[in-house]
Parts: structure tokens; sequence; C-alpha cells
């Protein structure tokens, strides 16, 4: 993570306008709202990053008051000034308490132009694997638009527990998702194993190339994805070889810390 950074401007205004309705329509409910990701860790592309959010809210919300605050997400999707909108709502309970199936309240994922996408807990799955690195990346880095450092509402997750999801991640990324995501999570994913740092994909692929632990073509190609200068493209082989021995590495790790 680069500390001293700063979220950009445009995230700001609109996190703080978002954040204000939901306390309105929660009816006080809300009780913190963290700012996370690209934003927060120094690797905010305009117009290729999400906006990622957390909301804390009080425990026992009812079933109206999230119906409303996801309302209030969608609308405020459509003004996003990223990519996409993605955003977790938990309780203080489930945030305090990290632990699977890592349950949920509400999750939101929408853009400008695009549909919303409105998740209630329960409605697909008990719980998010993906919030365990939200938690993480909060608690390293995340940006209180409102309520206390995330710290003190979030517990820790265990680092086995982050190994082993970045492993999973890497897999994912390989079959589903562009080379410079793949690459790059497997760069980040490589910082945090060596370093125990939270960083961007951006900061993830310059510290690997700087350190000539990785295949430079690879991540320089990946590195000009990302920014926009290099049209997207599917894994190539050198990409794939790379990003399943970074997710060998880390299951590798992560077997190690449960023994």
């Amino acid at each position: 993570m680069d500390s001293s950074a700063q979220p950009p401007g445009s995230v700001v205004g609109y996190v703080r306008a978002m954040t204000g309705q939901l306390i309105t329509v929660s009816g006080g409910a809300l009780q913190a709202a963290y700012l996370h990701g690209s934003a927060v860790l120094g690797g905010w592309v305009p117009g290729r990053s999400d906006v990622d959010m957390l909301f804390v809210t009080a425990d026992g919300i009812g079933g109206g008051v999230v119906e409303r605050m996801g309302q209030a997400l969608c609308e405020a999707a459509g003004r996003c000034p990223g990519r996409e909108l993605e955003c977790s709502v938990v309780t203080v309970a489930q945030a305090g308490r990290p632990a699977p199936p890592w349950p949920f309240v509400l999750h939101v994922a929408a853009g400008p132009g695009k549909p919303g996408r409105m998740v209630h807990s329960g409605s697909r799955s008990p719980g998010d694997a993906d919030l365990l690195m939200r938690y993480a990346v909060c608690r390293t880095a995340g940006w209180p638009v409102c309520g206390p450092p995330a710290g003190e509402l979030i517990g820790v997750v265990p680092r086995r527990v982050i190994l082993d999801h970045l492993a999973g991640q890497l897999a994912w990324g390989i079959e589903h998702a562009s080379e410079a995501y793949a690459v790059l999570n497997a760069c980040r994913a490589l910082i945090y194993l060596t370093d125990g740092k939270i960083v961007s994909k951006i900061a993830g692929g310059e510290a690997v190339l700087g350190r000539g632990t990785g295949p430079a073509e690879v991540i320089q190609r990946a590195l000009g994805q990302q920014r926009g200068a290099e049209p997207d493209q599917p894994p190539a082989a050198g990409a794939v070889g790379f990003v399943l021995a970074t997710a060998a590495a880390l299951r590798s790790a992560a077997g190690e810390h449960a023994g």
C-alpha cells in the first residue's frame, strides 16, 4: 500500500454524497462506510477502476431498510466516477467476527449505463467469500467516509485464509478474466506472500517487475493493458504459467500455516 496516497477528489465527493443518502434512508442504522480498493491503494485509473465500498450497519436491520439502501445504491451507481460501483453491506456482528461462510446483508454492483445487480443475503448463497479480502483491505487501508477506523469494527482475517483465497482467485482469473487482471493479481499476491502487504494491481506489478521476480515482458504488457495503453486480451501462455506458479506458491504457504 502507498500510505501517502489520497483518494481521488471525484471519488471522495461521490462516496460522501452516497453515504449521506444511505444514512438518511437507513434511519441512522448505518454505522460506518469505508472506501477501499484502487482508490485508496494508489492504483486508480479513471474509467477502468471500480469504486469499492464496504458499509457496516447496526445488527438486526430490517428488510425494508435493506431494500431502501439497495435502491439508493443502485441509483448512486449511475453517477459512479469509475467503471462500476461495487459494494457490500454487512452488520457490526458480521464485520467484527469475520468467518466462513462470510455472511452479508446486501451486495450491489452497477455502473453508469449498466443495470444494477442487487443480491440479498441468502438469495444465492449463505455468504460471499470475496468479503474476506474486503475486510483485509479495509483493515489495512480503508478510508473511513464515516465511522471509526476500520480496525475498530472489522476483525482480523487469518493470513492462511487470505493466502488460500488469493490462490483461488488466480485460478479463477485464468479461466474468466483478462490477462491484466490475472497477471497483476498474481503480482500483488506475491507481494502479500513475501511482504505481508496489500497493494494495488499496478503497485504489485511495478514491485515484482522491479525485483525481477516475474516475467518482465508479461508484466509490462499487463501494466499497459491495465492503464489502457494496450488492448485487453486473454491470458497468453507465459501469463498462464506465471499465474499458476504463483497460485501454487500461495497454496504451499497456506498449507505451512495450517500445519
